[in-house]
């Protein structure tokens, strides 16, 4: 969690407060594993964002998971094409090929409905 955080990184920045729907991240496996039954969203753990060049990823094993403003996945189109309602792409580890996490609707949120 956040509070184990006690320092910030060289480069990058982290962020807490996030939520996943469809999935769960697993920290023994560090990827995104199948959520407990009965449990739609959960807290996501501490990211940190180092920027990198992209031709030094390999994000061939990654799941490119959505991360959204709230839980209602529309909004209006903005020039770019994407949502409004829509904030970027997080590449996250996983184990199972990518259209798993895609049919079942996998995505990060910045807030629930609660």
């Amino acid at each position: 969690m956040f509070e184990s955080v006690t320092e910030p990184p060289e480069t990058g920045v982290q962020i807490h407060g996030l939520f996943i729907q469809g999935a769960r991240w697993d920290d023994r496996k560090m990827c995104v594993d199948d959520s407990h039954i009965g449990v739609p969203i959960i807290d996501f753990p501490v990211i940190w964002l180092e920027p990198v060049l992209d031709v030094t990823l390999d994000i061939s094993k990654n799941f490119h998971c959505p991360m959204y403003k709230t839980s209602i996945r529309q909004g209006e189109l903005s020039t770019t094409g994407h949502s409004t309602n829509f904030v970027m792409f997080l590449h996250l580890p996983t184990e199972k090929h990518p259209d798993f996490w895609i049919r079942r609707g996998a995505a990060l949120l910045c807030m629930t409905d609660d």
